[in-house]
Parts: C-alpha cells; structure tokens; sequence
C-alpha cells in the first residue's frame, strides 16, 4: 500500500513537472534595428557568420528593414514561465526568404539555427546583420524560437530595397548578462 502511495506521488510530481515545462514561453518585448559593438565573430560550417555583441542600443521600431550592408535587425525577448531561474534550452531560427547562397564552401540555406540556454525570468537578444552581399535577400524574414518541437514565439520583418527608417529619437541600449 506504501509503494502504491510513493508511485502515485511520483507520478503527480513527473506530471507538474511536465506542465509547468509546457509552459515555458517567449515574451518579444522590442524588435526593429538595433546598433551592436561586435565583439567576437564565429563562423559556422555553412558559410554564416554569427556575431557576439555587446552594447546593444535600440533605435527603431519596425518591421520594415532596409536593404543595406551594416544594418542590425532583430528582437530583445523574456523567457517566461511558473518557476523563476528554471533552466529552458531554446532553439532559435532565422528563416530566410528565398534560399541564399554564401560563397564556397558554405552550401546553400533556406534557414540558420542555434541554441541557447536561459532561464525563466531573464532577458536576451537576437539579431540578424547584414553584413555579405549574399546575404542582401529582399522578402520576409522570420525569427523563431523553439523549447524541443514547440515553437514559442514567432516574430518577422520585411527587407525591402530602397526602404528607408527613422531612427526613433534616443536610442535604448542595454547589455546582455554573461
């Protein structure tokens, strides 16, 4: 009777664990250009480059980003969920608009994808910057973010040739903690 009583309460436990997992989320709480000190640059096996930054400055909102080689577009997000400091392994996606091709060796790519560990509660950061010309692609760019196969948060921009922005008075900056 003992036994049946521990397996009952290990099977309530494993089930809130399993639902309060579910609930992890991701909050976009700014988007649009930013401006970023690179601080390191990695190259992965596809030809793409991905920056580390630092001193990170908002200077505005919008979804319409202009085609231009320098440019920094992207969106500060929270990690949301029921247990604060919980640890949540998030997927992040860019999905391009057409196929892009970097140049030899990098294979052609309709997406880039990595990892990132947070916890509930903490805010971060993801960018795109166009800094190839092969990377100047017109279109709808989609940024993702997934916890497994689930995906949490969705938020897209349209690049476009010859738009123009406002940079939207003072710009915001913010860093992002190690």
């Amino acid at each position: 009777m003992i036994a049946i009583r521990w397996l009952a309460l290990v099977l309530v436990l494993l089930t809130g664990t399993a639902q309060a997992r579910d609930q992890i989320g991701v909050e976009i709480v700014q988007y649009g250009l930013f401006r970023a000190d690179i601080v390191a640059k990695q190259p992965d096996a596809s030809g793409v480059t991905h920056n580390m930054v630092d001193n990170i400055c908002h200077v505005a909102t919008t979804r319409d980003v202009p085609m231009k080689i320098g440019l920094h577009f992207g969106v500060r997000y929270r990690v949301t969920g029921p247990v604060a400091g919980e640890r949540a392994l998030l997927k992040k996606v860019i999905l391009y608009p057409a196929v892009m091709k970097p140049p030899p060796p990098g294979q052609p790519l309709s997406q880039v994808s990595n990892f990132v560990e947070l916890r509930v509660g903490t805010s971060s950061y993801t960018e795109y910057a166009l800094e190839q010309a092969w990377e100047l692609v017109g279109g709808t760019w989609t940024f993702q973010f997934f916890e497994r196969d689930r995906k949490l948060a969705e938020f897209s921009f349209t690049v476009t040739e010859g738009a123009s922005v406002t940079e939207s008075g003072e710009p915001t900056c913010f860093r992002l903690s190690s």
